[in-house]
């Protein structure tokens, strides 16, 4: 196992923990980001994606198939059933590798896209939860700049069940204010443009400026702590993209 690998899947496995370690604590919070979920709602999302996941690497699936316990026992405690989720997504993409040929919903079907994937789901509802009780973390800026990339690639170019997209009229500039990537955001066509860092330019319709993991909140709609310069609108808009 290469090390990146060995250190998302820590990573993973760790963010995972955290998550339902926060969402048993309280139990029936409010998750903002989920309108009328609580965090047990929540977690029982994330093991459901976790279990899907952890089913069609495991089995190297050439389509998509239904996954065994895809629900808990008991929904009111899911704990355990959440936690045994946990390690088998961890399990599974440990053993596969990251040109392993598996399903997937976008146009790159390898264990790469699910290694990524799986941090970047996890991250973000690690943070919805301690969002939803109040003691909203911290994303480390590696991971969250790397997820504003992941973003651009996949949650804004595709949706799992195949439905299309619609974007924005205007573009949208993202700069880091704790780093020098920079993103443009445009669509021509009903197709998404994404231009980085030298390429993005110096101007758009709307510019939203922040620390990396405040673009990527932003960009899930999660209204992390930016500020925006021209089109308001335009800005508002493309937070309304993701997923």
């Amino acid at each position: 196992m290469s090390s990146d690998l060995d250190i998302t899947l820590r990573t993973i496995a760790r963010e995972g923990e955290a998550l339902l370690a926060a969402a048993e604590r309280r139990p029936d919070a409010a998750v903002r980001a989920c309108p009328g979920w609580s965090t047990t709602d929540l977690a029982i999302h994330i093991t459901s994606v976790h279990r899907r996941v952890a089913h069609w690497c495991a089995n190297r699936l050439a389509e998509p198939a239904r996954w065994p316990d895809h629900e808990p026992p008991d929904p009111s405690v899911p704990w355990e059933w959440c936690r045994d989720g946990l390690d088998l997504v961890v399990a599974a993409l440990g053993g596969i590798g990251p040109d392993d040929a598996v399903w997937s919903w976008t146009d790159r079907r390898d264990g790469g896209f699910y290694h990524r994937r799986m941090l970047h789901e996890t991250v973000i509802h690690h943070w919805d939860v301690q969002d939803a009780i109040g003691t909203p973390g911290h994303i480390d800026a590696e991971i969250a700049t790397d997820g504003v990339n992941e973003l651009t690639e996949v949650g804004l170019r595709y949706r799992g069940d195949g439905t299309s997209i619609e974007y924005p009229d205007g573009d949208v500039l993202l700069e880091r204010s704790d780093g020098t990537d920079r993103w443009r955001l445009r669509a021509m066509d009903g197709t998404l443009l994404v231009a980085r860092n030298g390429d993005a330019g110096t101007s758009a319709d709307a510019t939203v400026h922040g620390h990396a993991e405040d673009l990527l909140l932003y960009l899930w709609g999660r209204r992390g702590h930016v500020t925006v310069n021209g089109d308001t609108d335009v800005a508002e808009a493309w937070t309304r993209v993701a997923p």
